[in-house]
């Protein structure tokens, strides 16, 4: 028999869609941590099935609203084959995606990204340990994979109670691979790169701006191993800069500029972006685009009056080093920060630099990423395409 676990009285966020609760709206409870409970209103009205973990701040994880739904090895290995299904359908041309996105997938902390003949598992919930086996099994069947690796190392794990560790769950551990992504090969390091080793979420956002790109003078600032800005030399880019603190990523970048004959066109510099940003900027315009992509600059609500001084400041700098008629795509993966916040970003800073400026498209992450209705934080990639006149 499944344990139960009880809401407080009141509104929760729970009963409006959302697929977790937190430990303060909770009676306290003894039950194990990872454990798999039904989730009752404080009536007695069923909620739902889901993980329960008090270490988290997040206690109770929904993964199904239907009573009649057993929780086992199957369960687990028809959602993954769900997941897999839609993406065969929608991305049948890409040979790097998300094939599962957590919450949005009725699979809460889990992760798996696609890179060719590798597949990348993150596993951010207590409760999913018993089951990455079945996991893992249900991937081999559906995608036959030269291996699964696991990312493992990262803080969010100590928090569930789960080692910090990464290591090989299936077959033959390759990295770095290779993959083509919108006509550009890129080299992927699946076992020391940020996050899965690559930002799969913006792979639309690089195509449409690369677009915008042809016969322009372009930077990229926050650039990684160069993604954005090698779309752009490979979309006819008449000169690309990158921009990235981590020296490891620009030695990436460069050499995935080489792989694509694309070295001619493109400057990769390893420098503080916000450092570069403010120097050149104070030099006046000489970009025909530019591209903002930095990491997330906070991941609780505390740092958000912060994190919005950040990114005015580099989208001031960023629009000042923008010729008259130019373009600025910029970009924000703080789900802490709105959409509404960021345009205000936009507003704010287009005024302290004394340049008119138009959003010409509002757009997100792409269809591999997809959001849960009842979670806003699952909408947390902005990114805006504007002109700066």
């Amino acid at each position: 028999m499944t344990d139960v676990l009880r809401l407080k009285p009141g509104p929760h966020r729970i009963l409006e869609g959302a697929p977790w609760a937190y430990r303060g709206e909770l009676y306290h409870s003894n039950l194990q941590p990872g454990s798999i409970v039904a989730l009752e209103e404080s009536n007695g009205r069923f909620v739902g099935r889901g993980f329960f973990n008090p270490a988290s701040l997040i206690a109770f994880r929904l993964l199904t609203r239907n009573v009649h739904d057993v929780i086992d090895d199957h369960w687990f290995q028809a959602r993954v084959g769900e997941a897999a299904r839609l993406r065969f359908e929608l991305l049948k041309d890409r040979e790097a995606y998300r094939v599962v996105n957590s919450e949005a997938d009725q699979l809460p902390g889990l992760i798996v990204d696609k890179y060719g003949p590798m597949l990348v598992m993150e596993i951010l919930s207590l409760g999913l340990q018993p089951f990455r086996q079945a996991i893992v099994e249900a991937l081999v069947d559906l995608y036959h994979p030269q291996g699964i690796y696991e990312r493992g190392d990262v803080a969010v794990r100590a928090k569930e109670g789960l080692p910090r560790e990464d290591q090989l769950l299936y077959g033959t551990l390759v990295s770095p691979v290779t993959i083509q992504e919108n006509g550009v090969s890129l080299t992927i390091d699946v076992a020391g790169g940020q996050k899965t080793g690559h930002f799969l979420d913006q792979y639309a956002n690089r195509k449409r701006t690369a677009e915008l790109a042809g016969g322009k003078e372009v930077f990229d600032a926050f650039c990684h191993t160069g993604a954005f800005g090698l779309t752009c030399a490979k979309y006819g880019a008449k000169h690309v800069v990158g921009i990235d603190i981590d020296g490891r990523a620009i030695a990436r970048a460069q050499e995935n500029a080489r792989q694509n004959g694309l070295e001619q066109h493109m400057e990769f510099v390893t420098a503080n972006a916000f450092d570069w940003l403010r120097q050149e900027s104070d030099k006046g315009p000489q970009y025909d685009l530019g591209i903002l992509d930095p990491p997330a600059f906070t991941k609780s609500k505390d740092a958000v009056a912060g994190a919005l001084r950040g990114y005015k400041e580099i989208n001031l700098r960023g629009m000042k080093l923008i010729k008259p008629g130019g373009i600025l795509v910029t970009s924000s993966c703080s789900y802490h920060i709105s959409e509404t916040q960021f345009i205000e970003v936009i507003r704010d800073a287009a005024k302290d630099a004394k340049r008119p400026v138009k959003i010409l498209e509002i757009r997100g992450q792409g269809l591999d990423h997809p959001m849960a209705p009842g979670l806003p934080e699952s909408r947390y990639l902005k990114c805006l395409v504007c002109a700066v006149d």
